[in-house]
């Protein structure tokens, strides 16, 4: 009796024991990976804000990875994603026309009719939110036949059978976990006088920011000049970000790049639920 007591405690000890370090693991594998997951979701779900940009515009068709290559040889992909999203990885022969640049650009829109000639046209992005708003402003310009790959880049990553139609890697941004992270402030934590907010539509944080100057700048719907041109009014005062959409959230990565290359830095963002 008292040997099978013993047993048994020592078997409820081990397993303790292993649930306790699986828990420990389990935290420092969500902390390393976090950053990227609310990426990927970021990116993943539809966007309310994205959609409603587009429910005012003409209407386009989806049409699925399948049909589009059973019929390769006669369309033309707009992969209406970020330079940085498309060098990381893209489909074979796309041609890369960043969402911000059609809205704004007359001479971008008119080169990417140019290039894809008589073909049909199919737009794409990572899950067809950016892909929907600019298929559906080319058919209202210019009309011919467009289409919105259904899904877009995760049509990629869920059939192995695409990848052969696939250059590059299929991670979603460059750096993965080499990539330094931009550091979460927390409000206290804010000395600069400026915050930037990135989504869609302006969307006033719900916390009451007293002695800060928010500007508002959507730059996945801005032009190259404009952002540019945006960056370069900054100055020198440390660049913090307001993340309060899964929009502005992915944005804030966007942003550092471009950032980057003005020889700046996002010195940090704020989530704001």
């Amino acid at each position: 009796m008292n040997t099978d007591m013993t047993t048994n405690r020592k078997t409820l000890i081990i397993s303790t024991a292993f649930l306790l370090l699986a828990v420990i693991g389990g935290v420092f594998f969500y902390t390393e990976v976090k950053d990227t997951l609310q990426m990927v979701e970021s990116e993943q779900q539809k966007s309310s804000e994205f959609s409603r940009l587009a429910n005012s515009r003409q209407p386009v068709h989806n049409i699925l990875m399948s049909d589009i290559v059973a019929d390769w040889k006669n369309f033309v992909i707009i992969d209406v994603r970020e330079p940085e999203e498309y060098s990381q990885g893209r489909l074979k022969g796309s041609l890369n026309y960043r969402l911000g640049e059609l809205l704004n650009n007359e001479l971008a829109r008119r080169n990417m009719i140019q290039q894809s000639g008589d073909k049909k046209r199919v737009f794409y992005c990572h899950d067809g939110d950016r892909s929907t708003l600019a298929a559906s402003m080319i058919e209202s310009e210019f009309g011919g036949t467009n289409y919105v790959m259904d899904r877009g880049f995760r049509q990629i990553q869920e059939n192995d059978e695409y990848r052969t139609y696939w250059e590059g890697s299929t991670d979603i941004l460059p750096g993965g976990r080499e990539y330094e992270r931009t550091p979460v402030l927390k409000w206290d934590d804010v000395t600069a006088s400026t915050l930037i907010e990135l989504s869609l539509p302006y969307k006033p944080p719900v916390r009451t920011v007293k002695g800060k100057t928010i500007i508002h700048a959507p730059i996945l719907l801005m032009s190259d000049a404009q952002i540019n041109a945006f960056i370069a009014s900054l100055g020198t005062e440390p660049v913090i970000a307001l993340c309060n959409s899964k929009v502005s959230c992915f944005s804030t990565r966007i942003f550092r790049y471009r950032l980057e290359q003005h020889g700046l830095k996002l010195s940090g963002f704020v989530r704001v639920d």
